[in-house]
């Protein structure tokens, strides 16, 4: 099945990612309720998502998450994520009610163990692009870049209060100094901390942009390791080549991950509006809870004129 409209768009936002952000974000003030939870992750996911929703009004979108199962590159590199600090309490409290927020909103949720939401997202993405749909992957996350072409832009949401950050091919080129195609060997030069992609250790941002503007590609660095001018690059990379091409191996994402349902199948439902009403007012979001309130039948109402005194004596016998 081929999608005539050659603007539909499919909206694929990184759960977890997301997560994360708005917890920090909230970090310093959270939104507690009157039974002293923390709300805020819950709160700030919700409202990001409605924005984009209501803004963007996509034909097509998911929300994508990450599963505790062990994938293919834990499996390569037993330090792959594994000094990120444990997810703190209070936010593994309120998973569970994203999902069920997610739920009754009708939004939906993909998820497959042993595989990272990153290769979910390139995987659709790039099915998407076969049906004439034009993908938008809502992430700040580096390393997304690299899925980005003609038919795949990111939407970095920003914190509140500042304007939405998009990025397409160009824009990538403009921010990081490489196209999208070049971001994986960027990320293996200089490794990734946030996934405990290690690099090539003595070489960063600068050292790593600067070899890929000379040498064009990882390979063609790993070839001319010893003609390299900068002394401290030459010297890392002669010390650990293979940690470059285990960190790209680690960088790369994989769009060949086995779904049993297509982006074509990614419609947000008709929401419930009393089960909205009654979550959000239990979460104590209020504006959340006023927009799917449930609405009050109108009252019709008959107006007189009262213009003399003989009127304002029928009425007072009336009442």
């Amino acid at each position: 099945m081929t999608v005539t409209n050659s603007k539909a768009r499919l909206f694929l936002l990184d759960g977890m990612a997301l997560a994360y952000r708005v917890y920090f974000a909230f970090a310093r003030s959270p939104l507690i309720n009157s039974r002293g939870e923390n709300v805020s992750t819950v709160f700030g996911f919700t409202n990001t998502l409605l924005n984009i929703l209501d803004t963007e009004q996509p034909e097509y979108f998911a929300v994508v998450f990450d599963t505790p199962e062990p994938t293919f590159r834990h499996e390569l590199n037993d330090d792959y994520k594994a000094q990120r600090k444990e997810m703190p309490d209070d936010m593994v409290e309120q998973l569970p009610r994203i999902h069920e927020m997610l739920e009754i909103l009708r939004i939906p949720v993909l998820e497959k163990p042993g595989f990272e939401a990153d290769d979910i997202i390139g995987t659709l993405a790039k099915r998407a692009a076969e049906e004439s749909i034009k993908t938008v992957i809502v992430s700040g996350d580096k390393d997304m870049m690299q899925l980005v072409d003609s038919k795949i832009v990111m939407l970095n949401p920003k914190r509140g209060g500042e304007e939405p950050e998009w990025l397409d091919a160009d824009a990538v080129e403009e921010k990081i100094g490489l196209p999208p195609e070049k971001i994986i060997d960027y990320l293996a030069l200089m490794g990734d901390s946030s996934d405990n992609i290690p690099g090539v250790p003595g070489i960063g941002p600068k050292s790593a942009l600067k070899l890929l503007l000379e040498y064009g590609s990882l390979d063609n660095v790993l070839q001319h390791m010893e003609d390299i001018s900068d002394k401290r690059s030459r010297t890392a990379l002669l010390k650990s080549p293979e940690s470059a091409n285990i960190s790209k191996t680690l960088a790369t994402i994989h769009c060949d991950v086995p779904l049993d349902l297509e982006p074509l199948d990614l419609k947000v439902g008709e929401v419930d509006r009393q089960v909205a009403f009654e979550f959000f007012q239990n979460m104590e979001f209020r504006t959340l809870a006023d927009r799917f309130a449930p609405e009050q039948p109108e009252l019709k109402r008959e107006y007189h004129l009262i213009q003399s005194e003989e009127h304002l004596k029928e009425l007072v016998e009336a009442l």
